[in-house]
């Protein structure tokens, strides 16, 4: 895991926390839209994040910044994760 370092955070330490928070953000945001282009589009910028992220993490610059760039990458997983239970809860709905 050399180059996903916000991944191998996400194992090796407690920081799931705030991966179940973008979750939960994400999927009840997701579920109120109640339209999947615009889901998906959320989607798509999130996970546009969650790359700016990974990347950004691998230029190493001072403590800080990469803690920052730890939580939202993090922050970001969870709202991928959120944003897909969304998709599915809502064409489960309109059916």
């Amino acid at each position: 895991m050399k180059y996903l370092p916000i991944f191998q955070e996400l194992f090796e330490s407690d920081s799931i926390i705030f991966m179940l928070i973008g979750l939960v953000l994400a999927a009840f945001i997701g579920i109120k839209m109640n339209n999947i282009k615009k889901i998906i589009i959320g989607l798509v910028s999130i996970f546009t994040l969650y790359v700016v992220c990974e990347v950004a993490s691998n230029i190493h610059t001072s403590f800080m910044i990469e803690l920052i760039l730890l939580f939202a990458g993090t922050i970001a997983i969870g709202g991928i994760l959120g944003f897909l239970i969304s998709i599915v809860v809502v064409k489960v709905r309109k059916r």
